[in-house]
């Protein structure tokens, strides 16, 4: 035991030690004690002690050192200057500092944004450098789910500040509560957030402080979008040495409560698992946990189970069936403490999440069969169960109608074999090589099914034409258009050896036939099979009706392709108002001869009458059918194509992307969807001067269109065209030059001369050759452009003729100016 000489020596070394960085300490104590045993343990353990009391009040001390600060900060008084930008209001406070509303006060350009004044210690020298880097750093990320920085200095106090875009919206798990968000719709916005998080990697920043707070969800077109705010936390934490700045409890992650310790992408990772985890069950997750979420909800008392899925619109029982098909597996690898055990980007977890939304087994769950045969089975179903209700989706234009056997009137017989028979299809196929294997696997049961049918069903007719038709359905869902087309023909063979009893099949027939020729770029076959439906339905029954008005829409489209604007629109515009006249407002088919329509009247240059159609499109299809289901796809990629024409490449280039996203998480890199979502990429961003990135998408949609549709098809000539004006935006104006006059001997052989997209090529081919110098030339070919578009469109359309006429007067400036050069 000490005396009291030796606690007075053991109290005056210890404030000693105290005072010295925890790295010399040790060797302080060994040779200030080297003679004293008892001492020395003594003066390690109060040391301990000490440091450890200290480490556990530091975060109470310093939150209620920010509430002391916050207290007596002033106000910044409106009107204050911050660079160009007048303080408004205070709207917000925090930790990291103020934020006020504030505008453009020099009058370059009306604008609110939101102005932080961050709380930080005086900014020295060698900080300012630091500031103004990382400034810099911020306002080159560009991204619809990243508020942009629009401004950045110092105020004459020392203090730093940013000007940032002004977002109104909800913090995310709020809007998700009060929207009564699906766990689907919520994981859709943490998808789109994570985009948002993966592009500021690529620019090499990390937020440290994602939480739920720092997403907010505002509505845009009627879909709400995340944005995230408080991008420059890493600037205020620069210089302090506590806990400011490294980011929130409950969504931080372990490295971050450590001092000096190293904080890189995986950080992020783990917040936006914590997010995930909050979405799927309501609380974020406690440090250091293994509790799936799934677990989570299910410990909760009843009744608060139950309020969760509510908010989730729907049952406990569903959502924990969700959770466990996946969710749980992405969350608990995501927050897992050690960084090395979770993704290694937010690109994997993306990954992971967009798998999810496609209804496959994420990465995280390993080698689950029955994860694997349950999203199988949500991604391929061909049948249900006795009612034989039968539902085809028809992808890139064809309504997917849920067609019921039974409301065809036809005997039970037929629906219990039809049922037995596509049950039989199904319960043939092998859960466990399902996996990654969805077309593959797809085109298998099709084959057999078709090979089946013939054998099986041979005594059937109108139950061999019902399961022909569901198989050609589901092969131009994976653009096997040539199968297809056999199996209608077969159907109306059938319909042909059955006088009267196949009516509506043969009708059904002609009209998913003219979609599988039009699909495939057989424009004149479409044409033709079409034609004979729309007569043969209107000389039937007035329950066939619809079908004749649907075929004529869609006939409607294909000579709207060929060239004929004019009375394509007359017939768009008759068959949708006589579909509007006679089906409900959310009826596939109606929907689809608006969305047509509306294209038509884009380019005639009705742009205001074809926004209102399609956003009344893209509405109804979404609260029918979900943001990314492939009809509602369709739509939102016609709009997104209306805003090209109308210029407005800004506001088309987020949408795009997101298309081309989802397309790649429906079908792959290589289908003709994604390929297409890419071309129109590559012209919102030529259009806004980003022509190197618009190469790729370009060079995508040209190469995969050639190859599928050969390389004089209508599609593939389009997109090459398209490539062939990038080449010219790009410098390359002799390779342009070429490619458009190797596509007008196509256009004026296959197309004619009196085509949109002839005269289009005609433009182009004049913009290469003034780009060139061959001005004599380019006016003829200027001119060639504009009398075929005036034969096409007429004589006063303003719109339709508006670029032919433009290039025709730069031809002429440039003519006029060649003397005097």
């Amino acid at each position: 035991m000490l005396n009291a000489d030796a606690w007075n020596r053991l109290t005056d070394l210890f404030h000693r030690a105290t005072e010295l960085p925890e790295s010399e300490r040790d060797t302080f104590v060994q040779s200030h004690t080297g003679d004293d045993p008892e001492l020395r343990e003594e003066l390690l353990a109060l040391i301990a002690a000490a440091t450890g009391a200290t480490r556990r009040l530091s975060e109470p001390m310093r939150r209620a050192a920010e509430a002391v600060a916050l207290a007596h900060e002033q106000d910044v008084a409106p009107g204050t200057r911050f660079g160009p930008w007048a303080v408004e209001r205070l709207i917000g406070s925090g930790g990291m500092g103020r934020v006020y509303l504030a505008h453009r006060a020099d009058g370059a350009y009306e604008r609110e944004v939101a102005l932080k004044r961050v709380r930080t210690p005086v900014i020295d020298e060698r900080r300012h450098g630091r500031f103004e880097y990382e400034s810099r750093l911020l306002a080159q990320m560009r991204h619809p789910a990243i508020a942009q920085i629009h401004d950045a200095g110092v105020d004459p106090a020392g203090h730093a500040w940013l000007v940032m875009e002004y977002v109104q919206g909800q913090p995310l798990s709020t809007w998700c509560d009060q929207a009564a968000s699906s766990l689907r719709e919520r994981v859709q916005l943490l998808a789109k957030v994570a985009e948002g998080v993966q592009h500021a990697h690529q620019k090499g920043v990390v937020h440290r402080d994602l939480k739920p707070a720092n997403v907010l969800v505002g509505q845009v077109d009627g879909q709400p979008r995340p944005t995230i705010i408080d991008f420059g936390i890493a600037m205020a934490a620069e210089g302090t040495d506590d806990m400011a700045g490294r980011g929130t409890p409950g969504y931080m992650s372990p490295e971050q409560a450590l001092a000096d310790s190293a904080i890189d992408a995986r950080s992020d990772v783990y917040s936006l698992g914590a997010m995930l985890y909050e979405l799927a069950c309501g609380t974020p997750p406690v440090d250091g946990t293994d509790v799936a979420p799934s677990a989570c909800l299910q410990a909760l008392p009843a009744a608060r189970e139950k309020e969760i899925a509510a908010l989730r619109g729907t049952s406990v029982r569903r959502l924990r069936r969700e959770l466990r098909d996946g969710v749980d597996a992405i969350a608990l690898k995501a927050l897992q403490p050690e960084r090395a055990a979770r993704y290694d980007s937010v690109s994997a977890l993306l990954d992971d999440l967009r798998r999810w939304l496609g209804h496959r087994p994420p990465r995280a769950a390993g080698p689950a069969r029955l994860l694997a045969a349950r999203t199988f089975v949500r991604r391929n179903r061909l049948a249900v169960a006795a009612s034989v209700l039968v539902g085809a989706a028809l992808v890139g234009g064809l309504a997917a109608t849920a067609w019921s056997l039974r409301e065809a009137r036809q005997e039970a017989t037929r629906a219990r074999v039809t049922s037995e028979f596509l049950a039989s299809v199904l319960d043939s196929v092998d859960p466990a090589i399902s996996q990654d294997l969805d077309k593959t696997l797809m085109r298998r049961v099709l084959d057999d099914a078709s090979t089946r049918a013939a054998r099986e069903l041979a005594g059937y007719p109108d139950i061999l034409a019902d399961v022909e038709l569901i198989i050609a359905i589901n092969q131009i869902s994976l653009e096997d258009y040539d199968a297809a087309i056999a199996h209608l023909r077969s159907v109306r063979a059938l319909a042909a050896a059955h006088p009267g009893r196949l009516v509506f099949q043969d009708l059904r027939a002609m009209q998913v036939l003219g979609d599988a020729y039009m699909s495939s770029d057989r424009l004149e076959e479409a044409d033709k099979v079409l034609g004979e439906g729309v007569v043969q339905a209107l000389q039937g029954k007035a329950a066939h009706r619809w079908l004749a008005w649907d075929m004529q829409s869609r006939r409607a489209w294909v000579l709207f392709m060929q060239g004929a604007a004019a009375q394509a629109t007359a017939l768009a515009r008759e068959a949708f108002e006589a579909l509007s006249a006679g089906m409900p407002g959310d009826d596939q088919q109606r929907l689809d001869a608006a969305k047509r329509y509306a294209a038509m009247l884009a380019t005639s240059g009705a742009y205001a009458e074809a926004v209102v159609l399609l956003d009344e499109v893209v509405q109804r299809r979404t609260r029918r059918n979900g943001h990314d289901h492939p009809l509602t796809l369709a739509a939102r990629r016609d709009r997104a194509t209306v805003r090209l024409q109308m210029r407005d490449f800004a506001a088309a280039e987020p949408e795009l992307r997101a298309l081309v996203a989802a397309y790649r998480t429906l079908y792959g890199e290589n289908s003709s969807y994604t390929a297409n979502a890419r071309g129109l990429l590559g012209s919102a961003l030529r259009e806004q001067g980003k022509v190197e990135e618009a190469g790729p998408h370009y060079r995508s949609a040209m190469e995969s269109n050639a190859a599928r549709y050969g390389a004089e098809s209508f599609t593939a000539v389009i997109s090459r065209h398209n490539h062939a004006n990038w080449l010219l935006a790009d410098g390359q104006a002799q390779a342009s030059e070429q490619e458009q006059r190797a596509l007008l001997e196509i256009a004026e052989r296959t197309l004619g001369r009196d085509n949109h997209v002839t005269a289009e090529i005609l433009r182009g081919l004049a913009e290469a050759e003034l780009a060139l110098g061959r001005l004599g030339s380019a006016r003829a070919h200027a001119e060639a452009a504009l009398q075929a578009m005036r034969a096409v469109y007429g004589e006063d359309n303003a719109a339709a003729l508006r670029d032919v006429h433009a290039t025709r007067a730069r031809v002429e400036a440039a003519l006029g100016a060649a003397p005097a050069a």
